[in-house]
């Protein structure tokens, strides 16, 4: 691959948030997370804590590059240390993995601030407490490079009125857009009425909201992580959070009205890869059709969903062939970004060259440059 080649847009990698992340927190609320622990009881290594909840280690997120094969993943949990790798926490180590990846520009997300949409009821003032910090920590960090660093504000679905007032203050930091769980208590869903001043604001603010995967509202990070369970549920559990978790959200934001009803929203789904949006269109429009064939109730709209989709919907992928060959067939590769994932254990970091260079063979150079740069660069407004 020729050199003028490698500048890479990663649409979705993430930070791993240090400490003095935390610091904006009021004490009140802090002394019940997040802190750190090391060689909580029955477990070896560093691990970030709430009051009631799964302890979540913070080397699991240091993982990328490393072989998962032969314990090396449980070597690098329970022996980690800050000092261990800076990149992730650090902006100006950052952009040394940037530039020794071939990656020009990131998109951020978050690591360990995920644990805050685990907290739910009485811990709602915690939650929307850690949030804030880490929208202020991240703007920081990404405005040590703002070139290469793009943040994205992080959001709560149990306040909505407090989410719009953040979302209206973050875009005044500098934020490109913003995070909601990609999953919500049962009983709820994002067809709720509850949740129309979301999308107005959005739209209105022109301000992209962005669902990355299994970012769960009130359940826990490490409820089935680092647990021995039988090999059928870890394929039930794989199906649910790859497969069937984007399903049921682009059902609820389509079918619901959210996306139908705001022609203007842009949403992003972040790590969930294209192989599964294929027969959602195929699917999903000639049952559109069937319904306006079959009855008059309800509120059709006149777009298909795939019409939608084409229109406001884009999502990345790391590493699915199949799946970018299943987007020009549907012609939708302008809906379509490239991620690294760094620095977790399923990226491509530090071999993306590779990756990409797998994935586009027999491709012409302009769709590559597409899908790795022009899109991400168009969308986040740095073309």
């Amino acid at each position: 691959m020729a050199q003028e080649k490698i500048r890479f847009f990663s649409a979705d990698s993430h930070v791993n948030e240090p400490p003095e992340a935390w610091e904006r927190i009021p004490k009140s609320l802090r002394q019940h997370g997040p802190h750190f622990v090391q060689d909580p009881p029955g477990k070896k290594g560093l691990y970030m804590v709430f009051d009631g909840h799964e302890p979540d280690p913070v080397g699991m997120t240091f993982t990328a590059g490393v072989q998962a094969k032969g314990g090396k993943i449980i070597d690098v949990i329970e022996n980690f240390t800050w000092a261990d790798w800076p990149g992730p926490w650090d902006p100006a180590a950052r952009i040394g993995d940037m530039d020794l990846d071939g990656v020009r520009t990131e998109v951020l997300y978050p690591s360990l601030s995920r644990n805050f949409y685990s907290l739910k009821g009485e811990e709602t003032e915690l939650q929307k407490a850690g949030l804030k910090a880490y929208n202020d920590w991240i703007i920081e960090y990404a405005n040590t490079a703002p070139d290469r660093l793009v943040a994205v504000c992080l959001l709560s679905a149990l306040d909505v009125e407090w989410s719009l007032k953040e979302m209206e203050r973050c875009a005044k930091l500098g934020h490109k857009g913003a995070l909601i769980p990609s999953g919500l208590p049962e009983g709820m869903c994002y067809a709720d009425p509850g949740f129309e001043p979301l999308w107005t604001k959005a739209e209105d603010m022109d301000f992209p909201l962005h669902i990355h995967v299994n970012i769960l509202q009130g359940v826990d990070r490490m409820r089935a992580r680092l647990k021995n369970i039988a090999p059928v549920q870890q394929g039930r559990n794989s199906l649910q959070r790859g497969i069937l978790e984007p399903l049921g959200l682009l059902t609820d934001l389509t079918f619901g009205g959210a996306l139908q009803n705001h022609p203007r929203l842009r949403v992003v789904f972040a790590e969930y890869d294209l192989s599964w949006l294929v027969p959602y269109l195929n699917c999903m429009d000639s049952a559109l059709r069937r319904a306006r064939s079959e009855t008059t109730v309800g509120a059709h709209g006149n777009a298909l969903p795939s019409e939608i989709i084409k229109r406001q919907v884009y999502v990345t992928f790391q590493e699915d062939r199949a799946g970018i060959l299943g987007a020009g067939a549907f012609d939708i590769l302008d809906n379509v970004m490239w991620a690294s994932d760094y620095p977790h254990g399923g990226a491509t970091w530090p071999n993306s060259r590779d990756a990409v260079e797998r994935q586009f063979t027999g491709m012409s150079d302009a769709v590559e440059r597409q899908l790795t740069w022009d899109n991400a660069a168009r969308f986040y407004g740095l073309a």
